[in-house]
């Protein structure tokens, strides 16, 4: 890795923009109760998803928490749901990084990046591994800010990479996003920074 290029100069000169989705998804991970919150808040107001709940707080079946996963979960319980899933993931972590290198469902893709940020079990280096597989630049770049929680330093030179092929490739879409989101996290977590 070349120390240089996590510099103060690098992130002055690529900066974290708020209004994007990587973001709003990077917040989540950082503050998982703020999500939690706002479910209970709305809860509170709405009932929509209260037998949804009940039956969510049963369910254990890998299958059917894949599914939900992809979609066929009312947000007010994606908390619960992430919770259900990381019950289960040692079964369920396998099938998801299967999915992941394939999905095109922006809804599965943002559950599986939250919920792999928050494992007890290290995954980074499988998610390393599928990184240059995986078929949504959106996923990748998902998957890089779930690397800078969870990978060690030594992800630095490929989160770079991953920045830099974003803002070439993808000079509109805010990819690189999360790329830079990742080297942050890395940043704030092992003081990589050098003046």
């Amino acid at each position: 890795m070349k120390k240089e290029f996590l510099t103060d100069k690098f992130f002055k000169e690529n900066t974290v923009k708020e209004l994007t989705a990587q973001f709003f998804v990077y917040t989540q991970i950082q503050e998982p109760l703020l999500t939690e919150f706002a479910s209970d808040y709305v809860r509170k107001y709405e009932d929509r998803a209260d037998e949804e709940k009940e039956t969510l707080l049963r369910e254990n079946n890998p299958d059917i928490l894949l599914k939900m996963l992809r979609g066929k979960c009312d947000v007010i319980n994606q908390p619960l749901l992430h919770q259900k899933v990381l019950e289960h993931e040692e079964t369920l972590a396998p099938r998801m990084f299967e999915m992941y290198v394939k999905s095109l469902n922006t809804v599965f893709i943002e559950n599986s990046a939250k919920i792999l940020a928050r494992t007890q079990n290290d995954y980074s280096e499988e998610l390393l591994k599928i990184l240059d597989e995986i078929r949504s630049p959106y996923a990748m770049s998902l998957a890089c800010i779930t690397l800078g929680f969870i990978a060690d330093k030594l992800a630095v030179p490929m989160l770079l990479n991953k920045f830099y092929y974003f803002k070439k490739f993808y000079p509109e879409e805010n990819y690189e996003q999360g790329a830079l989101l990742g080297l942050m996290e890395l940043d704030n977590r092992f003081h990589l920074i050098r003046k």
